[in-house]
């Protein structure tokens, strides 16, 4: 069986290049001010693992096991909040070396960054959205049998 392929080429015309260059300079920006807020997140995260910020001035023991959860927490948020940010990122400096050197393989490369931060972000909202459900849904079971 003969598999046949037709070679299409497309062509992005100057617009359009103005649009993806000052997109992916917004990008970059936006990726560079999200990697200042994950070590900000970061740094508050070991800070309350070590319990170097005191969460209340209670001496209970339920108070003193909080900061190292807090500071978990806040870790895994930033391991979370790390990857769309790496994407953007790729996906700005590879747009901006594709349109100024012409090279179609950082466009695509570009591209993937793009569909991978969007994956990202849509398995993450489904996840979010499955806990708002799956918290309605028990508070509803709650209200029945209470």
């Amino acid at each position: 069986m003969e598999s046949n392929t037709v070679n299409t080429s497309l062509e992005i015309s100057e617009n359009s290049k103005e649009f993806l260059m000052e997109s992916a300079k917004w990008a970059r920006f936006l990726a560079i001010v999200s990697f200042v807020g994950l070590g900000i997140i970061a740094l508050v995260g070991v800070l309350f693992l070590f319990s170097i910020i005191p969460m209340t001035s209670s001496n209970s023991e339920a108070a003193q096991f909080m900061p190292p959860i807090v500071g978990v927490l806040y870790l895994l948020m930033a391991v979370l909040y790390f990857f769309p940010t790496i994407y953007l990122y790729r996906f700005a400096t590879s747009i901006q070396t594709a349109l100024s050197e012409s090279e179609s393989n950082s466009l695509e490369l570009g591209f993937e960054n793009l569909k991978s931060l969007f994956r990202f972000i849509g398995i993450l909202t489904i996840i979010v959205l499955s806990f708002y459900v799956l918290t309605i849904l028990l508070m509803v079971v709650a209200v029945i049998l209470k």
